[in-house]
């Protein structure tokens, strides 16, 4: 397999300079110009990508008033939830242009088998697979036979998890595969971003290794002393090729907004533009000089604590987050005899949708033209003893 693939016309991998991708995710908070604006930002501060997300409410979860327990979610029903945060399909378009106007890519993490259809429209020249999806092998197999690179993060996730959504992507077609080390804590901890595993994902998959940053604070309890270019550095320092993050133009605003419960849903991970273009800054003068210096003593103590161990296995942070990831739910009423059919966007009685509870969705071609042993209501999660095995 390659470590070097092309995203576009930009070489990616190898002695290539870091490719950086700004993620735009919820913080347009609803706002065609807000979402241009931090495209733009992402231009200025020499970002080589932006990047949103492409989902509905009814793809992503139930209206089954369900809530992320244990995350910074937890206070909102999901539905909720994804009604605010979505990007709306119709601007994919003229955001494209967007950042076709401004110099960088633009691509997306599509969260179903319908997102993947609709992106495919606009000939994205990548796939990112967010890190909750990395447990959804049937949008993997969709995304490998788009015959797109693709790229992954591999927060919450234990070794084997890891593996098989590799395996799962290998099998079916892809070559150009990129793996970012994540943590998925929000905000994550700088104790936590164990950095020191991105060389060793490149070695033991044979991909282009990244990191995917929730870091920005460092007391991440009280959200005091923002460094928010000191992760994705120490990263780029072991070999990081792509480096992920979320830019907003103000978290204070954002923050206020998510207090009265009206958006702001990732205000505590993501930077503003100054901060985006002083890691651009320094990932670059390290590119190309061999060394960068921090500019005080508690910079380099954050560094320094960003390195940690390698590390498959979820953090603490993390296990609450895993939550919030995808499983087989019963979307139509089942009467008992009836067939089991996975398919997405309600086409089938089964489908994959957050939050987890459930059976996994490695099984779902198993389960698929099975009888249901009992009736079933729509609104919960399969568990195989409702499964006539």
């Amino acid at each position: 397999m390659s470590r070097t693939f092309k995203i576009g016309e930009r070489a990616v991998g190898g002695d290539n300079p870091c490719y950086i991708i700004v993620e735009v995710s919820c913080n347009h908070e609803g706002d065609f110009d807000e979402a241009r604006r931090i495209i733009e930002e992402a231009a200025k501060a020499g970002a080589d990508a932006a990047k949103i997300q492409t989902y509905t409410p009814s793809t992503m979860t139930g209206n089954f008033q369900n809530r992320a327990e244990g995350t910074m979610w937890s206070e909102i029903d999901l539905f909720k939830l994804y009604e605010k945060a979505q990007t709306p399909w119709e601007w994919h378009g003229d955001l494209l242009k967007v950042a076709e106007d401004n110099g960088i890519h633009l691509f997306s993490s599509p969260f179903d088998e319908t997102a993947v259809d609709h992106l495919m429209q606009y000939d994205v020249p990548v796939f990112k697979i967010a890190s909750f999806e990395l447990v959804d092998t049937k949008l993997l197999e969709k995304v490998a036979a788009t015959g797109k690179p693709i790229i992954i993060s591999n927060g919450m996730t234990d070794y084997l998890e890891l593996d098989e959504a590799v395996r799962t992507l290998r099998n079916h077609g892809v070559q150009d595969l990129a793996v970012l080390h994540c943590n998925s804590g929000y905000p994550a901890s700088f104790d936590e971003a164990n950095v020191n595993t991105v060389p060793v994902i490149g070695e033991l998959f044979d991909v282009v290794p990244g990191i995917s940053d929730h870091t920005i604070y460092a007391d991440d309890r009280n959200y005091k002393a923002p460094m928010a270019h000191v992760t994705p550095l120490e990263a780029v320092k072991k070999g990081a090729k792509i480096i992920e993050v979320h830019l907003l133009l103000d978290r204070e605003k954002a923050r206020a907004l998510n207090e009265n419960d009206e958006g702001g849903f990732d205000w505590p991970f993501s930077r503003e533009p100054a901060e985006l273009k002083k890691m651009v800054d320094m990932i670059r003068e390290y590119e190309d000089t061999g060394s960068v210096d921090y500019e005080t003593q508690e910079e380099k103590i954050a560094a320094a604590r960003t390195h940690g161990d390698v590390c498959f296995e979820p953090t603490p942070k993390e296990l609450s987050s895993r939550s919030l990831r995808p499983c087989l739910w019963v979307v139509k009423d089942i009467a008992a005899g009836e067939i089991l059919h996975f398919a997405p966007a309600g086409e089938g009685n089964i489908d994959s949708l957050r939050p987890a509870g459930g059976m996994p969705i490695r099984f779902a071609d198993f389960i698929q033209g099975k009888h249901a042993k009992t009736d079933i209501s729509a609104g919960q999660p399969l568990q195989w003893d409702m499964v006539n095995i």
